[in-house]
């Protein structure tokens, strides 16, 4: 029976790949840089701060690490606050989590400040217990600590929780830590499609409306 449930955010829950994928570009541009628009697809699977080292050394920035990602947060930060939207199915199976009293949690590689900002302009923060994200916690999601505190933090074992999550290297973590794991289709990652759908307990095009019988048995 699912007891915990733990949630990716960025191309997940929300629909903010393509944002993040001008991003880099975008934040280059005040600088006077010239950058390739798709710069972002490189940073797939980094937290914000190993995205910040990358384009720091790699365009001789005269920054800070930590200017860089104030800054690469900025960039998206009015994105986030007002425009963002949820990917589809997510509010109504949310819902029916909700309903049943499931428990659940956000694990990111991104950044609080920015996830809170979206959610509360979509009304669905009210559904998460806590946020565990790499910006705040050091953390990143290539290691199974922030899904094993999530799941601590709501009461449930691995073997009674799931991690939705529409990355690869993501999908395998969880898996080897002994949760259940939904895959998400994802633009981004729909060059990872064979692999998710035969690594991920299942994939999902969208959100179904109800929670699968066979989990509340």
């Amino acid at each position: 029976m699912i007891k915990g449930a733990i949630f990716d955010v960025d191309g997940t829950l929300l629909d903010t790949m393509p944002i993040w994928r001008g991003a880099a570009a975008k934040f280059l541009g005040h600088y006077g840089v010239r950058a390739d628009e798709n710069l972002g697809d490189e940073f797939f699977e980094l937290t914000l701060e190993e995205s910040a080292h990358l384009i720091r050394g790699r365009f001789g920035l005269d920054l800070s690490v930590a200017e860089v990602v104030h800054g690469i947060k900025d960039t998206v930060y009015t994105d986030y606050r007002e425009e963002v939207g949820l990917k589809p199915g997510v509010r109504e199976f949310l819902e029916a989590l909700g309903v049943r009293e499931v428990p659940m949690t956000l694990v990111s590689s991104g950044s609080e400040l920015l996830i809170r900002a979206a959610f509360e302009r979509l009304g669905i923060m009210q559904y998460f217990q806590e946020v565990f994200a790499s910006t705040e916690t050091g953390l990143h999601k290539r290691e199974p600590t922030m899904i094993l505190q999530a799941a601590e933090s709501m009461g449930s074992e691995p073997g009674e929780t799931w991690v939705f999550e529409d990355a690869l290297y993501a999908v395998r973590v969880a898996n080897e830590a002994g949760f259940h794991s939904i895959a998400l289709r994802d633009e981004a990652s729909l060059g990872e499609r064979t692999e998710l759908e035969a690594e991920a307990e299942e994939y999902w095009e969208v959100f179904p409306p109800n929670v699968p019988e066979s989990w509340l048995l």
